[in-house]
């Protein structure tokens, strides 16, 4: 059986989650009501890069927490 996913805090991947994703929610809420019609695309490029960053910081932490079983056996 698979480790079972924690959700709460305690865990790294949801704490970072929460950094990266309220902030770029409240910049993407901040551009759709106060932005120009014009530059709506903006909030759809932070959303796009809070995802990148994470799921590429989520890439390198299990590697990294891979190692360090693999270390420890």
């Amino acid at each position: 059986m698979s480790e079972r996913f924690e959700l709460s805090f305690k865990n790294k991947e949801v704490r970072m989650w929460f950094y990266l994703a309220v902030p770029a929610f409240i910049i993407g809420s901040i551009i759709i009501f106060y932005g120009e019609q014009k530059y709506q695309y903006i909030r759809l490029l932070v959303l796009v890069i809070a995802w990148t960053i994470f799921y590429i910081w989520r890439f390198f932490y299990r590697k990294e927490q891979k190692k360090e079983v693999k270390n420890s056996s």
